[in-house]
Order: C-alpha cells, then structure tokens, then sequence
C-alpha cells in the first residue's frame, strides 16, 4: 500500500511539473512593489505555476529644444540722390556787326 501512494504521489509531481502553465505579462510601473502586486494577481487570476511580469517601461524622448523665432523687421533702402546745380549760363547774344564800307578810291589804290 505505501508503494502504490508513494507511485501515486511521484506520478502525480511528473504530470504536474509536464503539464505546468506559463503565464507572461508585462507592466510599466517597475516599482518593486507594483510588480510583486502585479504577480500575485496574475497568479491568482491565470493560476499558472511559471508567471512572468516583465518591465518594458521606456523613457519619453524629450522633443527636441524649439529656438525662439526671431522677428526681423525687413531692410529699408533709402536712396538720397545728391544733384549739384547745374551752373548758370547767360547767355549772351552775339552781336555780329556786318560793316558796310563803300569804297571810296584814291588814285594810289585803285589806279585812277
């Protein structure tokens, strides 16, 4: 009698141990706290011998720093044009004066 429940008690640990569940889950609160609550509900929920609890908590990328815009007001050409003045001209008329002579010979120049 005690060889067939100690058959009984060793068949029963190798069918046990063969046909264990595996339970993974994961959680991103890895806090210890939080994770060994984590699978002690998973173990009473799922009632798998292997549990799991994996961390896969990431750390959030900062974004990149924004540099302030910078508003520039637009370039103003201002164009400033410097004239001399022209220098004065008078105009003076020109006064030709057409001399009218008569020829008056004498008899040295012309030959009388």
């Amino acid at each position: 009698m005690k060889k067939i429940i100690l058959v009984s008690l060793l068949f029963g640990l190798i069918t046990s141990a063969a046909f264990a569940t595996y339970y993974e889950t994961t959680t991103s609160n890895c806090s210890n706290a939080a994770m060994l609550a984590k699978l002690d509900r998973a173990t009473a929920q799922h009632r798998a011998v292997i549990t799991e609890v994996t961390c896969n908590y990431t750390v959030p990328s900062k974004p990149a720093p924004v540099a302030p815009k910078r508003t520039v007001a637009s370039k103003k050409f201002i164009h400033h044009e410097y004239r001399t003045p022209a220098p004065v001209v008078v105009y003076k008329p020109t006064v030709t004066v057409v001399a009218i002579q008569e020829e008056t010979c004498t008899c040295f120049d012309c030959g009388c």
